[in-house]
């Protein structure tokens, strides 16, 4: 069987199938894949342990919204993929929606139905908002530290015209073998920077697992400390493909 490149997983997978379906523009949807929407990034030099897991986060910002108009922005993600050791990794990474409400009086992230559910005010916010998250646990032997071109790819999708996505990706590493105990909802996951506009007032990151921030540790792209996400890679700017994964029904 012939490697596994975006366009096949695209093409050829049931995320993608649905995608496409959902998609008038499948060629630009196949472009947007190749270009400014998959960010690569390395990882620093700390070997990461067996049994530790990688919390893989990612955050936008999103521009053209009115504030006056409750604005849904899909993301379909592809596999995080690197290679360690010689031996290829992909970890396979749930969808995720962020809701833009109006005068929404406190922001939430939720993990319903094996995705990702953000829910944020339109406008007043600091900083970035959650975006999508995966843990991964670290197989026995562990990774070296180092690791180069750690990919993470997506599409994004909205019924909302005119608006641009910019976001970016980070990864920490948490020792605990209770991290997924309770599930991606035990977690706590913080929905923005914002200090005031969530049941976290604190001046974590957009993406914190809050309910575990005592057993961060360095490795992947933190440090440990108060580094509870891992520092970001860089900002990709994508335009979101006018359409939706459950269709755009009277836009």
């Amino acid at each position: 069987m012939g490697s596994l490149t975006r366009r096949r997983f695209i093409t050829r997978s049931a995320i993608g199938a649905g995608a496409l379906a959902a998609t008038p523009g499948v060629s630009r949807l196949l472009a947007q894949t190749q270009s400014g929407c998959s960010i690569a990034s390395n990882f620093n030099g700390t070997p990461i342990p067996g049994g530790d897991y990688i919390w893989f986060n990612s955050v936008l910002k999103v521009q053209g919204l009115n504030p006056q108009q409750q604005v849904t922005v899909t993301f379909v993600p592809m596999p995080i993929t690197f290679s360690a050791n010689g031996t290829p990794v992909m970890i396979p990474v749930p969808p995720a929606a962020i809701t833009f409400i109006p005068n929404l009086a406190l922001a939430t992230t939720d993990f319903v139905a094996g995705a990702w559910a953000t829910n944020v005010p339109t406008s007043g916010l600091a900083g970035n908002v959650f975006l999508d998250g995966v843990a991964f646990l670290v197989p026995a032997g562990g990774l070296p530290g180092g690791i180069h071109d750690v990919i993470w790819p997506g599409m994004f999708f909205s019924c909302t015209k005119g608006l641009t996505v910019q976001w970016q990706w980070a990864a920490a590493v948490y020792q605990n073998a209770g991290f997924l105990l309770g599930d991606y909802e035990g977690l706590g996951v913080k929905p923005t920077d914002d200090n005031q506009a969530s049941l976290y007032k604190n001046s974590d990151h957009a993406g914190t697992p809050e309910n575990f921030r005592s057993s961060v540790v360095g490795g992947a792209r933190g440090g440990g400390g108060s580094n509870f996400t891992g520092s970001y890679s860089g900002t990709a700017s994508c335009t979101p493909m006018v359409g939706s994964t459950g269709g755009c029904f009277g836009s």
